[in-house]
């Protein structure tokens, strides 16, 4: 089959590149380095720039799947196409091929999470879950979380629930200009964990880019397109974002980071047990009590009987 996804392309230049010879697994390395772009140039360019020649470039794209590089550049910019879609142009898109439909809007929606909850399941690689799991589980490594304008927002629950069982959780935020100083305190003991999802942001990309040249183990959550900042990134998790909303969604995301929090406790085990013990005697003063006036005449009869029981 024909593979006209990022993520299927990507996963097949990963398979094969064991398999292929110094000169195709050179371009491969800049095709992945340089995703999608490299292969939006001509061949002549793409073999220049990868420093091999166009024989190899034909060779690699054949044993991709595309019988001719033509083919290799549409499923490109079908990608491209994919990535910049907004939600605007989905509503437009949306009421063009609009169809009555059995099935109600919710009904069609849950389905979708379902089919998106089997497809992570089956897309996960378990070692690289597991590597994930490792890094943010060490205590001896510090964890930073950033993302998108909206995909913050699951970063923020990521880092609240981690920090009931280890420390050192920080969340990036705030305007972009202020990001940098993160990077004051950032080394090669530090694990900066991404999400970023379509439409792409530069400034999270660049702060990946940053962070990685620092030395920074860098973890990209991300959709089934991936992020440029997969570039800068150590391991990557995809997770499926469309729906049959206009906008897209973090439904699995939040599943994904859930699965990655609960590992993360079960890893730390009786330390984080004994933290998260620590956590809820804290809580104790703050706790809601019931408010004096919301009380019935009755129950308050019933504690001023207990009250004045001798002991």
């Amino acid at each position: 089959m024909t593979p006209d996804t990022k993520t299927e392309l990507l996963q097949r230049l990963r398979d094969e590149l064991p398999e292929l010879s110094a000169r195709e697994a050179r371009a491969a390395r800049h095709l992945l380095t340089n995703y999608p772009m490299a292969g939006m140039r001509t061949v002549a360019e793409f073999a220049n720039e990868s420093g091999v020649s166009t024989a190899t470039v034909l060779r690699l794209v054949k044993r991709l799947g595309f019988p001719v590089y033509s083919d290799f550049q549409s499923a490109l910019r079908r990608h491209i196409e994919a990535t910049l879609q907004s939600p605007l142009v989905r509503f437009g898109a949306q009421a063009e091929q609009d169809t009555p439909s059995p099935e109600g809007f919710f009904d069609r929606f849950i389905v979708a999470m379902s089919d998106h909850l089997e497809t992570l399941r089956r897309s996960i690689v378990q070692g690289e879950f597991d590597a994930v799991v490792e890094l943010i589980a060490n205590p001896r490594r510090d964890i930073h979380l950033v993302g998108g304008r909206y995909s913050t927002n699951l970063m923020r629950y990521f880092a609240d629930l981690l920090l009931a069982v280890r420390g050192r959780v920080s969340v990036i935020d705030g305007q972009t200009q202020i990001w940098p100083q993160n990077l004051l305190d950032m080394g090669k003991s530090s694990v900066l964990v991404i999400t970023d999802v379509r439409r792409y942001q530069q400034d999270v990309i660049e702060f990946a880019h940053a962070a990685a040249k620092r030395g920074v183990t860098v973890v990209l959550l991300t959709d089934n397109w991936q992020s440029p900042a997969a570039r800068s990134a150590s391991h990557v998790l995809s997770f499926p974002v469309s729906s049959p909303s206009i906008f897209d969604v973090l439904t699995v995301g939040m599943a994904l980071v859930e699965a990655l929090t609960g590992a993360v406790a079960n890893r730390l085990g009786d330390t984080g047990r004994a933290r998260m013990a620590s956590l809820e005697d804290l809580r104790k003063p703050f706790a809601p009590r019931e408010p004096e006036l919301n009380r019935t005449p009755q129950k308050r009869d019933e504690l001023d009987d207990l009250q004045e029981q001798p002991e």
